[in-house]
């Protein structure tokens, strides 16, 4: 009786430091973003825009706390962006907003990151998943320049297999082209302007063999690829929708 007590103490001894040292795992004391990835378009002629990120930390002090911010690893342009160097939790409460500017001036058609996370601190946790949110920022192209569409066909040494169609929601077919010519057309860029109005599209590329090896490009007037797709033995179609 006397050894089947002393395992049940053991036991409790066992499971009270399992508890201690999970508590401590789980501890509360971090700091983190409320999303990991926000996407903004600035409108040209807008000239700026401010994004809201929500901050939250894992507990509620009696005191202010300041958390150090930093934008060092943005791939952005650093015109193209301002945003605080800190952010402070009030006492009494575990969240706070951080208010990024996006301008106009900085940006391009294409993405570019701004990349926002808390600076190192020995006195609170950072969540490594989610202590960086990354701004994905870019000027919105215009309307009368989105409809200048480009498409470029890579073609394979069989062009005369090789055709293609942009169709509306609809259905119907608003710029198409192909067959092209063997051996002239063998391993070339074929590139054709269309303008499309605002809505959504479908570009198919197509190989009558049914062992595809071309590949399709759509850009619109600011250079942006609004779809791609095809290459190596896709078979006999591959598409890609966009929108203008």
């Amino acid at each position: 009786m006397k050894k089947i007590f002393k395992l049940l103490i053991i036991g409790l001894l066992v499971l009270s430091y399992g508890c201690e040292e999970e508590a401590e795992l789980r501890t509360p004391n971090y700091i983190t973003f409320g999303v990991n990835e926000i996407t903004e378009t600035v409108d040209v002629g807008e000239g700026s825009k401010t994004i809201e990120v929500n901050v939250f930390t894992g507990n509620k002090v009696g005191t202010d706390r300041t958390f150090s911010l930093t934008t060092a690893n943005s791939t952005a342009d650093p015109a193209a962006y301002s945003a605080p160097s800190s952010v402070t939790i009030e006492a009494g409460t575990n969240a706070a907003t951080v208010q990024v500017t996006v301008n106009e001036a900085g940006l391009t058609f294409d993405f570019q990151e701004i990349r926002l996370e808390f600076s190192p601190t020995t006195d609170i946790d950072t969540i490594a998943e989610t202590a960086v949110v990354s701004i994905n920022a870019a000027l919105l192209c215009p309307p009368a320049t989105a409809g200048n569409v480009t498409i470029e066909i890579d073609t394979d040494n069989w062009p005369d297999e090789t055709s293609w169609a942009v169709t509306d929601s609809s259905g119907a077919v608003v710029a198409s082209g192909g067959p092209y010519n063997n051996p002239a057309d063998d391993f070339t860029t074929i590139v054709v302007n269309v303008t499309l109005g605002a809505g959504s599209y479908t570009m198919t590329l197509n190989d009558s063999y049914g062992d595809g090896g071309s590949a399709f490009r759509v850009i619109n007037g600011c250079n942006q690829v609004l779809a791609s797709d095809g290459g190596f033995n896709f078979g006999g179609s591959v598409s890609g929708g966009f929108s203008i």
